[in-house]
């Protein structure tokens, strides 16, 4: 069986998307055919990777991985409705803190380039 198509969407540079995906690849014996497509942050682009999702379902006849980290419901919307696996990495886990919280998450692109570039986050590296 060739190897399957793994997507990580997000809507800005992918590199959260693309970590947490890659962490979570490593635990299986896989070697993924990996596409990455940064900054769908609009319907219009949401709708594109959705055909390159869709056409990868297609030709390797079993729905490819999607990893995602997306704010924009709009542009979430859309991507759920794709033929692949869709992995949610920020639904799965800011709902659950927000109620363990209290409080709504903040919901703003690039949190996670703010936090790899702080220099806590440099001095541990």
């Amino acid at each position: 069986m060739p190897n399957p198509s793994v997507f990580f969407v997000s809507d800005g540079t992918g590199i959260t998307a693309e970590t947490f995906g890659n962490a979570i690849l490593a635990q299986f014996d896989v070697h993924p055919h990996r596409v990455r497509l940064p900054f769908v942050d609009t319907v219009d682009k949401a709708h594109r990777a959705v055909e390159r999702i869709n056409h990868a379902a297609r030709n390797e006849g079993r729905p490819p991985i999607v990893f995602i980290t997306l704010v924009n419901a709009d542009v979430l919307h859309v991507i759920r409705e794709c033929s692949g696996l869709v992995l949610d990495m920020f639904t799965t886990f800011i709902e659950p803190l927000e109620t363990a919280f209290g409080i709504k998450s903040n919901h703003r692109i690039g949190q996670f380039s703010e936090v790899t570039s702080s220099s806590r986050y440099a001095d541990r590296m």
